[in-house]
């Protein structure tokens, strides 16, 4: 009997072993299971976060401008101190007229997409640009150069040729100064004779001359639509003068960022009417010394009702 209890006991002790080292191994299987997808989770957080790591914790761990990255939409601009930021363009901008950082080509250079959008966030501002305006009646060389980039822009898609003629076109001072030019251009004042159409539309009776308005778009169906500012409101914005003209003279040096910015001016309408008046005479005559240029000049402007007004208006022969 006692023999029999002992053996009993022995075998309950042994299946309870066994029982326990099977709960033991499933235990173990599921801390295995659970710390190897809590190791893929951390991989797949880490290398995430590798991609949203900080400029400044990406320079501590590479130590080369060229390895940082930003955000798309965002420019990389080191401070003055050294350490490099992202930030909107205009921060950027901000940061530069402030002093905070500066411009610097070598790294713009690099980045297409940023240059891309630091330039476009300068045409856009019309307090930078009057720097840029500024920098072109102090230099006839830069003025010079500008007007034959945007020729070599215009040859390449001549409807930019819209762009430049809609502002001084729609403006009544300067289409009056228009067409002096074109009266005392040699080419321009025989291609206008030897042109019918011409012709023929400036012995025409002025069309709705009480309806002229100063932007003309109303009376032109290739102008565009915009609004001018007045240029007092943005005077304030940027504080360094010297600081913006350094960073867009850097520009002008270099050839390609120098041409990139070229053809975005003749793209935004509101630029090109804020240098109209500057750069009329001697891109005027760049358009009129090329013969393709010339006479599609000529057909843009037969189009602008006003424009045709004004010359219709200075004609003696013409039935007003």
């Amino acid at each position: 009997m006692v023999f029999h209890c002992k053996v009993w006991f022995y075998d309950c002790f042994l299946k309870e072993k066994r029982e326990c080292n099977s709960l033991r191994l499933q235990h173990l299987f599921l801390f295995v299971i659970a710390l190897g997808m809590f190791a893929g989770i951390a991989y797949f957080e880490n290398s995430f976060a590798q991609k949203e790591t900080s400029p400044h914790q990406q320079w501590e761990k590479f130590a080369d401008i060229d390895m940082i990255t930003c955000k798309p939409g965002y420019l990389l601009i080191l401070k003055t101190g050294g350490n490099p930021l992202c930030v909107t363009p205009a921060t950027y901008l901000k940061l530069v007229d402030r002093g905070y950082g500066n411009y610097d080509p070598s790294i713009m250079s690099q980045r297409p997409a940023m240059s891309n959008d630091l330039m476009h966030a300068m045409i856009s501002n019309e307090s930078l640009m009057q720097h840029w305006h500024e920098m072109m009646q102090k230099n006839t060389t830069v003025k010079m150069k500008t007007a034959a980039n945007w020729i070599s822009h215009v040859r390449d898609d001549p409807d930019l040729l819209k762009n430049i003629l809609d502002p001084i076109a729609s403006d009544p001072k300067l289409r009056l100064a228009m067409i002096d030019v074109m009266e005392n251009h040699t080419h321009m004042e025989t291609s206008l004779k030897q042109h019918s159409g011409w012709m023929d539309s400036v012995h025409h009776p002025m069309i709705n001359p009480e309806k002229a308005n100063v932007t003309g778009n109303s009376a032109c169906t290739w102008c565009t639509e915009y609004q001018m500012h007045g240029n007092d409101e943005y005077l304030n914005e940027f504080t360094s003068h010297d600081r913006m003209m350094a960073m867009i003279h850097a520009m002008w040096l270099n050839l390609k960022t120098s041409q990139d910015l070229h053809r975005m001016m003749l793209e935004n309408p509101v630029h090109m009417g804020q240098m109209s008046k500057q750069m009329m005479d001697p891109v005027l005559n760049m358009v009129m010394d090329d013969e393709r240029l010339r006479q599609q000049m000529i057909d843009l402007l037969l189009e602008h009702q006003d424009f045709m007004n004004t010359v219709r208006h200075g004609n003696p022969e013409t039935n007003h």
